[in-house]
């Protein structure tokens, strides 16, 4: 059984490895050239060999009559999953492909955050993977006394975002800096795109060291997730 397992394991990636040489040499191949391809090799093709090879005798009109219905049934289920997965593009590229905690209304502690009632629909929204109204202000909170502190921005996505932020590879990063800034701002002025990669380097070690452990505390406490 195992030594089926890796004969067939073999001929997948070489059949995966020929399909993706094909996708380089023809990258140039669009979504619908892509599905046509699918189109003929899984539908045209198959039922194309099944009446050739069956012994049943078909009517010129029955031949037609399925080429169409096969075919109509095929593009529709291609369309579904064309679809689904370029809402997926979209999904991902609305959040810069970041996957966020479910927060819910009822558990945020608007008062720790300064968050007035656009702030929380805007978070929700982001949160949920939708398009922002408008950015998320960041007001000086009754706990830290500090108007638009960057680490406590750091500090509030790494607990909100799936897995974290803390130490990421450089696109994750640019991801990051470019979801910052299109979602979120100060309460006097907007976030610095070109600080952040040495504010978020600061931020790490501070972050490792320990330095802000009362800060996460008291973040996961008003999102009510601790």
């Amino acid at each position: 059984m195992e030594r089926l397992g890796e004969i067939l394991a073999s001929l997948l990636y070489q059949s995966r490895r020929e399909f993706k040489l094909l996708w380089i040499r023809h990258g140039l191949l669009t979504t619908n050239k892509l599905s046509i391809f699918v189109l003929v090799l899984f539908c045209i093709i198959p039922l194309t060999l099944y009446f050739f090879i069956s012994t049943v005798t078909y009517s010129l009109i029955q031949i037609i009559a399925s080429y169409l219905f096969v075919t109509l049934l095929f593009s529709l289920s291609l369309l579904l999953v064309i679809t689904w997965f370029k809402s997926e593009v979209l999904f991902k590229s609305n959040i810069q492909g970041f996957s966020f905690l479910k927060l819910s209304l009822s558990r945020i502690d608007t008062v720790f955050f300064g968050f007035d009632s656009q702030d929380v629909e805007n978070l929700l929204r982001l949160t949920n993977g939708l398009p922002a109204v408008q950015k998320i202000v960041i007001r000086e909170t009754p706990k830290n006394k500090q108007s638009g502190s960057i680490r406590f921005l750091f500090t509030f996505l790494d607990l909100i975002v799936r897995g974290g932020i803390f130490r990421m590879e450089t696109k994750p990063k640019e991801s990051l800096n470019i979801l910052m800034s299109e979602r979120f701002t100060f309460q006097h002025s907007e976030i610095n795109p070109n600080t952040l990669p040495s504010s978020y380097s600061k931020w790490c070690s501070a972050t490792h060291e320990g330095c802000y452990d009362d800060m996460r505390k008291d973040i996961s406490k008003a999102l009510g997730i601790s």
